[in-house]
């Protein structure tokens, strides 16, 4: 998925001053437009020293730590924002996690690929192989992403956990972005990004 359009919908929901914290960071790209732009209070968790060392740069404050292992350092409702930005696929124990986002925050926002996308489809009809683009890089036995879902299965996993989506967002063909949830979502779109809270 296109990163700047995920951040662009992702900082619309975002209110000004808010505190935010961002799971999986990366460099802290996401971060610093939240500071720039929204006055945002932010902190960063991130596992790859590189690019703790890159959110440094940009003044973002980061520490290192595994996201499966929860989040057992951080106090209830410290945030109003918890963001999982296109990293629940690579998760161990994704129910987990979402439980402890929505334990030290208000609001999750979760952006997840759609597995199902008919692209995806016809790459495996044709070729017998996972596309790179699913995978995001490597070859099948080193690749990072080790769980394959659908649109409608993510959604089925939010009903189970009492969870509501207060808005979301579908990444349709050509980048075009769907404010309602396109029929047949699990073929049709290549991915989502939520906006969650409890029900």
């Amino acid at each position: 998925m296109d990163a700047n359009l995920n951040h662009s919908i992702i900082e619309q929901w975002i209110k000004p001053g808010a505190r935010v914290l961002d799971l999986g960071c990366g460099d802290g790209t996401l971060l610093q437009k939240l500071v720039v732009r929204k006055d945002a209070s932010v902190l960063g968790v991130e596992i790859s020293e590189d690019k703790i060392i890159d959110c440094l740069k940009k003044g973002i404050c980061v520490y290192q730590a595994d996201i499966d292992r929860g989040l057992s350092n951080l106090d209830d409702m410290s945030f109003e924002y918890v963001i999982l930005n296109d990293t629940l696929q690579v998760i161990n124990k994704p129910h987990r996690v979402i439980e402890e986002m929505l334990r030290v925050g208000l609001n999750a926002i979760i952006s997840v690929s759609n597995f199902g996308y008919f692209s995806n489809r016809l790459n495996i009809l044709a070729t017998g192989r996972i596309s790179t683009e699913i995978r995001f890089d490597g070859s099948w036995h080193d690749s990072p992403v080790i769980r394959y879902f659908t649109i409608n299965e993510f959604e089925q996993l939010l009903d189970q956990m009492e969870i509501k989506i207060e808005d979301a967002r579908y990444f349709m063909p050509f980048n075009a972005v769907a404010a309602k949830k396109p029929m047949f979502a699990d073929v049709t779109a290549r991915g989502g990004v939520f906006l969650l809270r409890r029900s």
